[in-house]
């Protein structure tokens, strides 16, 4: 069961898309848009924090979940704040 868990959990990681196909801003080149995800990408991965937890296992899994949610959150939060909407599939 925890075996389970853990790899569900860990294929749930956070990726970014930064090929400037997943938002759109009015007048914005697709270049541009790349270079403001990439920008995004990395502020979102440079404030993750990264807590030294010594219980392991399971624990350190749904951490990491935790953070990956967060991390998605500043990244959408930059974009936003940029002007960008997420583009409609």
């Amino acid at each position: 069961m925890l075996l389970t868990t853990a790899v569900l959990l860990a294929g749930c990681t956070t990726r970014f898309d930064i090929g400037g196909g997943d938002w759109t801003k009015p007048g914005a080149e697709i270049s541009q848009t790349t270079q403001d995800e990439m920008d995004c990408a990395r502020r979102a991965v440079d404030a993750r924090p990264f807590p030294d937890t010594i219980v392991g296992g399971l624990a350190d899994i749904v951490a990491a979940k935790f953070q990956d949610v967060k991390m998605s959150r500043d990244f959408g939060h930059c974009m936003t704040d940029r002007g960008y909407q997420p583009a409609r599939g």
